[in-house]
């Protein structure tokens, strides 16, 4: 809340956004996804009859676009249309008007005076703009706009990139600046980083200039692009598309447009001859080779003898050829030798070959421009890194490499070959400190010399890492962990591969369990990894496939089942946080948890069909039981359609591309939530689960589910033969399918009545059973567990 300085309380809700081009409608569409009201502005259309057509055609274009803008198409509907003519009166009733109008400075000042008319005190406004100075922009307003004035940089697109710069000027009130920070951060779930008012802020000076710095390599000849990309991906810590990759997507034409605008800007920079981009660059911009954009810029997608595949392009000629293997031993060694990142980078800017002087070459620039930048861009060591890792999606940024390298040896080496480095730098080493970020929850500050406490990536965000480090695990295997969030909570976490749900961390809920009933009063399933869980661990099923111990297979699909419907009655109150990829078992734990808070960006589904398998963890009964609920709300409802529905989202293995989705696939509830900010899942878990304990728990009697019988399971056999003779589902498919429907239908039961829930668990206990002896299932998991991918067989 703001209640500083003549401001009056203040609380976002009623936003309007002026500019619908792809960034405008794409920032009003996540705005929607957190649920503000909008509304949204652009040039009146010279069609007397539709004054809003720019408006509603770029809102149309939100529906068809690939990733999704909208949590889901029909938001669209929630945006309301208008146009700078008739509609700047909105103005007055908007909490925050958000500009994104073309990159001119004379266009930008002329809106902020038309917005200053209308404007009532105490409105936060803000420019989206990727590198135009911030208090230019308002320079001619008043001082109080002013001081209710900043930047916001939202990256594309705005719904999936993490990263949102906010820039506050000299004149920006400082509680207008708390205030917008965790407003972005809660409600919008943006990772903000503070930047100075410098060109092109935090991401895109450091991110451009990366890209610069590895461009000669290319064009003059010394790799291939695809080369470069190897080089520059997952194997040292950037994102998995890489450079070139990342430069296709962002699109050379801006890439071009932020190095042209940076090189006159800065003419203090060390390093600003970098960005005088190659001659052949720039041919390749005017070419119109774009990037993804226009369907070609380093690389090309053509159609081939196999399908799609990409060629790259050539530096001398700019046509497109062949991508060719990429072969360098000490990055194979490095692969197979460290499980790490930055231990891989490590190891290889060492190597004596090309790939390793290349690499080693390009983190000098780096590391040197990176810290060259503290203070001018930022005082911040921390917030250089988080603004590469949420807006460039590196794993790690440029002073986590510094540190995975070795900052001592480092900069020994630098200094010898006659490279310069900071003050600031050496000052650090000579305090004794080795490293920028060390193990006790500090990081170092270059511009004070001084080692800090790590701020939390969003304020109030609980993460496993900082209870690890403040000895908060109260017990743990290989598999597992339990620690004590405070305030009589307990986080159980998962720590297998991927989170895959295997033996040993199915019986460690057991022993969770117990400790909990003694020692707390509500227990959070959660982790700091992206994605929730893979579901069940199918090399260790696979491995008792092939040992013919069936027994153990039984005995595992018992404790499983047992285990993830027994959340649901334990003594004590049960919240799933989950987020990324939830499949299989994971989403059975999810749907069995009380209450499940989820990351927007939840992606989950019962795909035990792709592997051979039915959802037997409860899954099929939950869904069949949220199904029949929903049928007793609505009056005189006919429950073949929703059943229908629950069996083709099992029998199809749909999955959600988001958490609003998922409500409507039925794997979350109504009454669980949804969440915005990923690192604040923990958080916001833990204040459920404290409410729930503090309402006085009580775990729910065994529910009763009604089943249709054979008037139920003949209209699932006519639409699992609907869908097989569309071939969308294979012969095996439709032999799943029917064990599915046999389950949601009650088997033998010759007539609809209404069973336990222990009648259907027992009807899917069976089910897999049959699933697992059987030749086909065998191949799909085998299938499965070489290629990642589902055999249709």
């Amino acid at each position: 809340m703001i209640q500083d300085s003549g401001l009056k309380t203040k609380k976002i809700q009623n936003v309007l956004i002026l500019g619908s081009g792809v960034m405008g409608s794409q920032i009003a569409a996540h705005c929607v996804n957190a649920g503000l009201k909008v509304k949204l502005l652009d040039l009146k259309s010279d069609d007397p009859k539709r004054p809003n057509k720019t408006v509603k055609e770029n809102i149309k274009k939100l529906t068809k676009m690939n990733p999704a803008p909208l949590g889901d198409p029909e938001w669209a509907e929630r945006i309301t249309p208008g146009n700078f003519e008739d509609n700047l009166e909105w103005i007055a009733d908007a909490d925050w008007v958000c500009e994104v109008i073309v990159e001119q400075m004379d266009i930008k000042k002329e809106m902020m005076a038309k917005i200053e008319k209308v404007r009532k005190p105490g409105t936060i406004v803000s420019s989206n703009t990727s590198g135009l100075p911030i208090s230019q922009i308002s320079e001619d307003m008043s001082d109080e706009f002013k001081i209710h004035f900043l930047g916001t940089h939202f990256f594309n697109p705005p719904r999936y990139m993490k990263l949102l710069e906010i820039i506050p000027t000299e004149s920006t009130d400082e509680a207008v600046t708390e205030y917008m920070t965790r407003f972005c951060e809660k409600i919008l779930g943006k990772g903000v980083v503070l930047c100075k008012d410098k060109p092109n802020f935090i991401a895109n000076r450091i991110g451009v200039f990366s890209m610069a710095s590895m461009m000669p390599w290319f064009f003059e000849g010394k790799f291939r692009a695809e080369e470069i990309d190897f080089l520059t991906g997952t194997l040292t810590g950037y994102s998995k598309a890489a450079a070139f990759r990342t430069a296709d997507i962002a699109g050379l034409d801006v890439i071009n447009h932020v190095a042209e605008n940076l090189y006159p800007a800065i003419p203090d920079d060390e390093s600003r001859e970098i960005f005088k981009l190659p001659a052949k660059f720039k041919e390749m911009v005017e070419k119109g080779a774009h990037g993804n954009k226009k369907g070609h810029g380093f690389y090309k997608k053509v159609k081939g003898e196999k399908g799609n595949e990409y060629h790259v392009v050539d530096p001398i000629s700019l046509e497109y050829e062949p991508q060719k293997e990429t072969k360098f031993d000490p990055a194979a060694k490095a692969k197979k030798e460290f499980k790490t990142s930055g231990e891989r980078l490590k190891y290889l800017v060492n190597q004596d070959d090309d790939a390793g002087k290349f690499l080693w070459e390009i983190h000098c620039d780096l590391l040197l421009y990176s810290a060259n930048r503290i203070p001018e861009i930022t005082d911040s060591v921390e917030a250089i890194d988080r603004a590469m890792q949420w807006g460039f999606n590196w794993e790690l940024g440029p002073f986590q490499r510094w540190d995975a390298i070795g900052v001592e040896e480092s900069v020994k080496r630098m200094e010898k070959e006659g490279r310069e480095v900071p003050d600031s730098v050496k000052q650090m080493l000579k305090s004794g400190r080795k490293s920028f970020y060390k193990d006790d929850g500090t990081v170092y500050n270059l511009a004070t010399g001084k080692a800090e406490p790590l701020s939390p990536p969003a304020e109030g965000a609980i993460t496993v890492a900082a209870l690890k480090r403040d000895g908060k695990e109260v017990w743990s295997n290989k598999s597992a962990g339990l620690y004590d969030m405070d305030d009589g909570i307990a986080l159980f976490e998962f720590r297998t591969k991927n989170q895959t749900l295997g033996f040993e961390l199915v019986k460690s809920v057991d022993k969770a369990a117990e400790i909990v009933k003694e020692q707390f009063d509500a227990m959070v399933i959660g982790h700091d990894n992206e994605n929730f869980s893979y579901g069940a661990n199918l090399g260790e099923a696979g491995q008792a496939l092939q040992n013919g111990d069936f027994e153990m297979i039984n005995e595992a699909v018992e404790n499983f089942q047992r285990l993830a419907v027994g959340l649901r009655y334990q003594p004590f109150p049960v919240i799933g946080a989950v987020s990324g990829r939830c499949f299989g078992g994971g989403v059975e734990f999810m749907m069995h948890c009380d209450k499940v808070v989820a990351h927007h960006e939840l992606y989950c589904g019962l795909v035990e069909l792709g592997v051979g398998l039915i959802p037997a963890g409860g899954g099929t009964k939950e869904l069949l039981l949220r199904t029949m609920e929903k049928v007793k709300e609505e009056e005189d409802a006919d429950p073949l359609p929703y059943l229908k529905d629950a069996f083709k989202t099992i029998g199809m293995a749909k999955v959600s591309d988001g958490a609003p989705k998922a409500k409507k696939l039925g794997y979350l509830r109504d009454t669980d939530m949804i969440v915005m900010h990923r690192d604040l899942l923990l958080a916001t878990a833990k204040q459920q689960a404290r409410a729930m304990a503090d309402a006085g728990y009580r775990p729910p009697a065994e529910p009763k589910i009604k089943l249709l019988g054979q008037t139920g399971k003949s209209v699932l056999d006519v639409t699992v033969y609907i869908i097989a003779e569309a071939k969308w589902a294979s012969p095996y498919d439709k032999v799943l399918a029917g064990k599915v429907a046999d389950i949601l239908t009650g088997g033998d039961l010759s007539e609809p009545q209404e069973v336990p829930e222990s009648y259907i668990l027992k009807l899917e206990r069976e089910a897999i059973l049959e699933c697992f002896q059987d030749e086909r299932t065998h191949k799909r998991m085998e299938y499965m567990l070489k290629t990642g991918k589902p055999l249709r067989n």
